[in-house]
């Protein structure tokens, strides 16, 4: 990826402990609950690359949120990845719809966000079913120094919980994909694209973990929940 700015994922097979529950241990349970690991399959076998959170769930599936650069310049028609919730226990996936979009005349294979518009979201369909699943908030409702929460997996490894405040509804980072995402003061790295952001206030989710300055930060750039089409959640279906 090109700027050197966004906190990509990574993999690494150091061991992260979970944080203390705090105040919202039942909702962290739930997160924790709802939260998953993206691996692909490369040549050198899986490997950990992003995390993603569960919204709807059927006995035969159930539908993800993910970031969308976790998944560009791969040809998913014939690279398959798989999801877990405890790097044990695989279920294969495939992105349904994605939010970005290669930019005219740049190369379809391509890893450079510079290559894409479009919003940072990828909707994943798991061919796993009855899992517990997160109801969908407003980021729109949410106020500056409101609490958040998240479930991710930093560096690629485990999962990892923390607790932050949400720092700004209108980051703006010029041209880049995620000019207008909101701001958080919460702990991430990279593996953590895609980790769910859970209002405390609200009890569900409010939007998904795109990028942060470096290979991790306080600071975490999330895409709004309103940024993705209705339409392409499969509420209905």
């Amino acid at each position: 990826m090109s700027k050197g700015f966004l906190a990509l994922a990574c993999s690494t097979l150091l061991v992260f402990p979970v944080l203390g529950w705090g105040g919202n241990e039942s909702l962290f349970k739930q997160g924790q609950a709802t939260s998953w690991a993206v691996y692909m399959r490369e040549l050198g076998g899986m490997r950990a690359i992003c995390s993603a959170i569960a919204y709807k769930t059927t006995p035969e599936m159930t539908h993800l949120l993910s970031a969308g650069h976790c998944f560009i310049g791969s040809d998913l028609k014939r690279t398959d990845f798989l999801v877990t919730q405890d790097h044990r226990s695989f279920a294969n996936a495939r992105v349904e719809a994605s939010g970005l979009i290669v930019r005219t005349g740049r190369n379809l294979t391509s890893r450079d966000l510079d290559d894409y518009s479009g919003d940072d979201w990828a909707v994943i369909k798991a061919e796993i079913g009855n899992k517990p699943v997160i109801p969908l908030g407003s980021a729109e409702s949410l106020l500056i120094g409101e609490d958040l929460i998240m479930i991710g997996l930093p560096f690629g490894v485990d999962f990892l919980a923390v607790q932050g405040i949400v720092g700004s509804k209108d980051v703006s980072l010029s041209q880049l994909v995620w000019n207008h995402y909101y701001g958080a003061n919460i702990y991430i790295a990279g593996g953590n694209s895609g980790t769910g952001v859970i209002s405390t206030k609200q009890k569900a989710l409010v939007g998904i973990i795109t990028a942060g300055p470096g290979a991790q930060s306080s600071l975490a750039i999330f895409l709004p929940l309103h940024k993705i089409p209705t339409d392409k959640l499969r509420l209905s279906d």
